[in-house]
């Protein structure tokens, strides 16, 4: 129930609080005007991502200071008994949000926001929040905590930097900022992954191989503040959530997997072909020697259906699909299992990008 609970409260404020910075946005002209490559053709507001952010930080400090206080995310209890690794998620998130907001607003440049998912990036791991192990399908798990370099001492306590849990955990969020903010190109496609995403690990924390009830009340909670944000944002959509939102969902859908005991192949899975798109895509413009975050182009997988002829609606509902069956693979293998699952999902982008691209000059031959 109260999983329940959690995610209507989410889903009602990240709704209303759309309906609001909706219009507020139109009244102060915080608008996103159509460009050459985009899908509008008239400006919509681009401060969406405040809704989602406000409803997963309002409801998750109701739910874990003031409904459910003795959840825990395995964290040391510090200031008011607050378990650091909240605190870090929260925290982490904030400066995410706030700072890319401002660079929705008025600009920042790319390495100032590079800088500011590492930091966000070292505020989580310093928390305690990292991969400790990874799965291997060929024998026992990979121990990354097997190198350590002493930090400082603090209160009697040596902070240590892990080498290999570090870096990996490091590399892992900013990836993740990265590939929800680029795959944010079509109306609905990030929030409705998201939402898809957050709901696969809720259920995979709720079985009795994890365990994980507080891991699973934050990642319904992520999901309800996703999908009350994709009721204005479904195609055609009335608001966007602008990269502030698309990166915060990033950051979030990073630290799900890890806080839920290093699930990285469960979130691969998922969001496999957003994370390999944004590869393929990396690749093509490097190949063309272009700068592979922010050289402006159409070759995401969501541009190739459109230009394949098919709708907005018609792509982001073939893309959930996807992500669904994916999830659903994902919950239901063993490790092996899913690492040839992955290799599955990457042929299927290939054979998929093939297809689209078939069909895109077979109706220019028209």
């Amino acid at each position: 129930m109260i999983y329940f609970s959690a995610f209507i409260l989410a889903v009602l404020i990240s709704a209303v609080a759309t309906g609001f910075l909706r219009r507020l946005g139109i009244k102060h002209n915080l608008v996103a005007v159509p460009r050459a490559r985009d899908i509008h053709k008239t400006p919509i507001p681009r401060i969406g991502g405040g809704a989602i952010f406000l409803a997963f930080v309002l409801t998750s400090i109701i739910f874990f200071e003031i409904v459910k206080t003795d959840l825990s995310f395995g964290g040391l209890r510090g200031w008011l008994s607050l378990d650091w690794r909240f605190v870090g998620i929260i925290v982490g998130s904030a400066l995410v949000f706030s700072t890319i907001l401002f660079d929705d607003l008025r600009g920042l440049k790319v390495w100032q926001k590079l800088l500011i998912q590492f930091l966000a990036a070292v505020v989580v791991i310093a928390s305690g929040i990292g991969i400790d192990t990874l799965s291997n399908p060929f024998g026992a798990p990979l121990n990354l905590n097997s190198l350590y370099i002493p930090l400082f001492t603090f209160q009697g306590i040596t902070y240590h930097f892990s080498v290999w849990s570090d870096l990996l955990t490091l590399s892992w969020l900013m990836i993740m900022m990265n590939v929800m903010n680029l795959v944010d190109g079509v109306d609905g496609l990030a929030s409705g992954l998201s939402g898809i995403a957050s709901i696969t690990i809720f259920l995979l924390c709720l079985t009795v191989s994890v365990n994980q009830p507080a891991t699973a009340l934050i990642s319904i909670i992520l999901a309800g503040a996703s999908i009350g944000f994709l009721f204005w944002n479904f195609p055609p959509a009335k608001i966007f959530m602008g990269d502030a939102g698309s990166m915060f969902l990033g950051f979030m859908l990073g630290v799900l997997p890890l806080i839920s005991g290093g699930k990285l192949a469960t979130a691969f899975l998922v969001l496999g072909f957003p994370i390999l798109d944004v590869f393929v895509v990396a690749i093509g413009r490097m190949l063309k020697g272009k700068n592979p975050l922010t050289t402006p182009d159409r070759t995401h997988l969501h541009h190739r259906f459109l230009e394949a002829g098919f709708s907005p609606r018609e792509a982001v509902l073939t893309l959930y699909l996807v992500a669904i069956v994916s999830g659903w693979v994902a919950l239901r293998s063993s490790t092996a299992e899913k690492l040839a699952a992955a290799i599955m999902l990457v042929v299927l982008i290939v054979v998929l990008i093939i297809f689209l691209e078939k069909r895109k000059k077979s109706l220019s031959q028209r």
